[in-house]
């Protein structure tokens, strides 16, 4: 294979990556409105998605880590060279192509990371929430909030 070969194949393998991260990005989106919705039946699917997803963008990485090296040993380069470093290495068409796939790759994973930490907030207040209702249930089963006593044998509001 020669220079112009692999670094088609570095491309397509780019790209691959771009779809499968707005694949991942779609997950999340759609984990974070189970959650919001309350769907706790759906969440467990939904996470299962999101890591069939995640899983399919290592392997993809992985794919493109090997054109790399081969890329890299072409242009004598070390092996763990950056994008942006490869491409000032190769012909200015390839260049361009190389430094919009980069930009475009760092543009979705930090939009990917931001949702992902929404998703965890939204989650962490929903566990919150079933964790207060698990500790009530747990309890004797009166409210803490208003009173709590028993007045003359009459059960007060709170109680299951």
């Amino acid at each position: 294979m020669d220079i112009d070969d692999l670094l088609t194949e570095l491309v397509e393998s780019l790209d691959r990556e771009v779809e499968l991260l707005l694949v991942l990005r779609y997950r999340l989106t759609v984990l974070g409105a189970l959650a919001t919705a309350d769907q706790g039946t759906s969440i467990v699917t939904g996470v299962r998605e999101v890591e069939q997803a995640f899983e399919a963008l290592r392997l993809e990485e992985l794919a493109r880590a090997a054109v790399t090296v081969l890329v890299t040993g072409l242009c004598e380069l070390d092996d763990a060279v950056r994008l942006d470093e490869l491409a000032t290495h190769v012909e200015p068409g390839w260049r361009d192509l190389l430094l919009e796939r980069r930009r475009t790759l760092i543009e979705s994973v930090n939009s990917i990371q931001h949702l992902a930490e929404s998703v965890h907030e939204t989650m962490g207040r929903r566990a919150a929430l079933a964790e207060e209702a698990l500790t009530f249930l747990r309890s004797d089963g009166t409210s803490n909030y208003g009173r709590t006593a028993r007045r003359g044998g009459v059960l007060v509001d709170g109680v299951l």
